[in-house]
């Protein structure tokens, strides 16, 4: 049994100013790919009949569309490696499902309609993905399987993988397809509304493994948030259900669909504390615990932001009264590869007097003036060549400059464990009362590390205002887009013909 491993995963916001180079991804090829993987151990007591033959898998942080010559690179090589290899009977895809090719509608479509062209109409096919990517009726169409992982923050990455693999394994031992049950739930949620921490995401995710263990001719039930920064017909939540009985399959669907969207008017903001970022300010003012963290939301480098947005920092800089107010905060992750050029040219000590910020977008603000001195740089964790942020000071704020797109996380934190990420510029931020963070909901180590939280709703790629929005393209209806509108939950059957293996 030989199962190739291929896949090319990413999550693009249409809405920021950045784009996606082939340089900015990740290429893991051949052995690499199962050591990342921790292949070996993982699925160690699987027969010794079963291959997994790796090619390549590209992968690179969220960010702005990719280059369509980029997308072209790594789909042809992946493709060639396919046909040159093959023949297979299984496919695993690493993927992530919100990735959106500059000038181009449905990538993942594309990508996995193309691999199937190459390796056969029956050769089983097994897709692991991220909640916040899109499960079209076409893609999931094009596969017997597809796994999201069920937590957010997603802690269960690995879970994930694993089991769309085991599944697959499965499917081919079987020989025969799974029934599938798709349904689009009309929802355009972003993360910063559905973790599954809170209610309602907590119960309504958390269905899923009951309805597993309760209808006996169901492998797999999975549940997608969908891309709210991307503007395609194609984003939108959705329930897959497989199985080896229809009527469990179409059963399992419906419910969950059903339970997803009689809950859809709960999904709020998950943070107690959350508004505009004068609001933030006021809020640290006012006594907050600290360490206060708080999010630079609209710019939120892990959905596509493009991490140089200046509005937090400007309107910090401009307020009097927190400048007098002693308290000092730390700006973590602002991208600005020029400024970072020229601190590292001028090296720690120096005095720069410059403007920071808005390198790709000065829709909202421009850039910073300030007299910054370069007190540190911080080294990365990849065996990077030189160092990977500098950290600059104009009295009480202080801004970590960055030469690439990162986020401001921890290698030990829970949500990102093993997770390979160059170019990470995380540093212990301990000693500053006020943390600036451009994501949206904390990150599992953040949280624990914040003596309190607030989410600031500012402009940019990934605003959570969604009026700011110029949505044009969006499936219609869809909340909160639309409302008073009843959707249609009834389950499509995506019943698949026997499967033939080599």
């Amino acid at each position: 049994m030989r199962i190739a491993i291929v896949g090319i995963a990413t999550e693009t916001s249409t809405f920021t100013m950045d784009r996606s180079p082939l340089e900015r991804f990740s290429l893991t090829r051949g052995e690499e790919v199962l050591a990342m993987y921790d292949w070996a151990e993982r699925f160690a007591d699987l027969p010794a009949d079963v291959e997994f033959v790796p090619g390549l898998v590209a992968t690179v942080n969220a960010g702005g569309p990719v280059d369509a010559a980029a997308y072209d690179v790594l789909e042809a090589e992946i493709l060639d490696w396919l046909a040159a290899e093959g023949p297979w009977d299984g496919v695993y895809l690493h993927m992530h499902g919100a990735m959106a090719v500059e000038g181009r509608d449905a990538a993942e479509e594309r990508f996995v309609g193309a691999v199937r062209a190459v390796v056969g109409e029956w050769v089983p096919m097994s897709m692991s993905m991220d909640p916040h990517g899109n499960l079209s009726r076409e893609l999931a169409g094009m596969v017997e399987l597809a796994a999201a992982h069920r937590q957010a923050p997603h802690l269960d990455r690995w879970q994930t993988r694993e089991r769309s693999v085991r599944n697959l394994v499965e499917v081919i031992r079987r020989g025969v397809a799974p029934t599938k049950a798709w349904v689009r739930v009309p929802l355009l949620l972003p993360g910063e509304r559905t973790s599954t921490e809170v209610e309602p995401g907590r119960s309504v995710f958390g269905r899923m493994i009951p309805a597993i263990e309760r209808y006996e001719g169901v492998l797999d039930a999975n549940m997608w948030i969908g891309f709210a920064w991307a503007d395609e017909p194609r984003n939108a939540a959705a329930v897959l259900v497989t199985g080896w009985d229809e009527s469990d399959v179409l059963a399992c669907a419906r419910e969950l669909a059903e339970a997803y969207w009689a809950a859809h008017e709960g999904f709020r903001i998950v943070a107690e504390h959350h508004g505009p970022w004068q609001r933030a300010l006021d809020f640290v003012l006012e006594g907050a615990a600290t360490p206060v963290y708080l999010s630079d939301a609209g710019d939120n480098v892990s959905a596509g932001g493009s991490g140089d947005l200046t509005v937090a920092l400007g309107e910090t800089l401009a307020r009097d009264d927190v400048r007098t107010s002693g308290r000092s905060f730390l700006f973590a992750g602002l991208v600005d590869a020029p400024t970072f050029d020229a601190a590292l040219a001028a090296g720690v000590g120096a005095v720069l007097e410059r403007r920071i910020g808005a390198v790709v977008d000065r829709r909202y603000a421009g850039p910073v003036a300030g007299c910054w001195t370069v007190e540190r740089f911080i080294e990365g964790v990849h065996g990077e060549d030189r160092p990977v942020a500098a950290v600059l000071r104009d009295g009480h704020v202080t801004v970590s400059v960055q030469w690439a797109r990162r986020y401001f996380v921890s290698t030990a934190d829970p949500a990102f464990a093993g997770y390979p990420m160059p170019g990470l510029a995380w540093f212990d931020p301990s000693g500053y009362d006020v943390v600036v963070v451009k994501n949206g909901y904390l990150f599992t180590g953040q949280a624990l590390a914040a003596g309190s939280f607030f989410m600031g709703i500012t402009p940019g790629g990934t605003d959570l205002d969604y009026g700011r929005l110029d949505y044009r393209r969006a499936g219609r209806p869809i909340w909160p887009l639309d409302d008073s509108f009843e959707p249609d939950l009834e389950p499509v059957l995506l019943t698949a013909a026997p499967v033939i293996t080599h």
